[in-house]
């Protein structure tokens, strides 16, 4: 089975980017998490290089690690930021700029665009350039590679030990659309993760660990019934933001904001 190594972006005194009570580092550890039990009940091998509120090291430091690893490919989970402005919205993929195949990328836009907008497939020059990455959908390979250096610490010394590692920013924390799009559906993003993983490696799965067959599905309905809780409705939207927060914080899942 595929090795797959998973760094959940910032951490300790690092919080990464942050918009009102959310932390990068936070939503990082999470979802990694999430995405390496997933992937280790599928059969993968798997390192997550952070496992709690810890930092473990800057950026090219986690290339290195990762490089000494050897895994089969790494990813780098984040979220993204545009300064507080909230001005761009949906998900980005960074990879490494000498990079030739696409599979992973293919199949990781397909799933991301179900759940919000996708921008685009990214290099970044050292000099600071960034090259957009188009895919053959035949080949699922790049259509062109660039003869440059990365500039994203943890691509650049992975790709360097002979390791590609790709950067996942999932979505703009600054966006408001966006983060409340993300809390409705986290596992849900989880798993695009996952499936894309197990398209590119070619290994067999089920989506979120269910079978999906219609019978199955009707004999699980009528086993269980569930119940919608609702902790009440306030006028100010930052009222409801706390609320939220709160109950995020005690670890409630499925905790979002409807407008009534």
């Amino acid at each position: 089975m595929p090795y797959i190594v998973v760094d959940a972006g910032h951490g300790g005194w690092d919080k990464g980017a942050h918009f009102g009570a959310y932390n990068e580092k936070d939503i990082t550890l999470r979802v990694a998490t999430k995405v390496s039990n997933r992937l280790r009940q599928i059969g993968f091998q798997v390192t997550q290089l952070r496992t709690d509120d810890t930092y473990v090291g800057n950026a090219s430091a986690r290339g290195r690690q990762i490089a000494e690893l050897q895994p089969n490919l790494a990813i780098s989970i984040h979220v993204n930021s545009a300064g507080g402005t909230g001005e761009y919205s949906g998900a980005e993929i960074y990879v490494p700029i000498k990079e030739d195949s696409a599979r992973f990328e293919y199949y990781l836009r397909e799933e991301l665009s179900r759940l919000n907008a996708f921008r685009e497939i990214f290099s970044r020059a050292y000099t600071g350039e960034f090259y957009e990455r188009y895919i053959d959908p035949q080949t699922l390979r790049f259509t062109q590679t660039y003869n440059y250096t990365d500039y994203y610490g943890i691509i650049r010394e992975a790709w360097r030990g002979g390791v590609s590692c790709d950067i996942i920013e999932m979505f703009y924390l600054d966006n408001e659309s966006d983060l409340y799009t993300f809390l409705n559906q986290e596992d849900a993003y989880v798993e695009a993760i996952v499936v894309s993983l197990c398209k590119a490696f070619n290994v067999d799965y089920e989506r979120g660990g269910l079978r999906t067959e219609e019978s199955d599905l009707v004999k699980e309905t009528k086993k269980e019934t569930y119940y919608r809780v609702i902790c009440g409705s306030y006028s100010s939207l930052n009222d409801a933001k706390q609320v939220q927060q709160n109950l995020v914080n005690q670890n409630y899942s499925g905790v979002w904001i409807q407008p009534v």
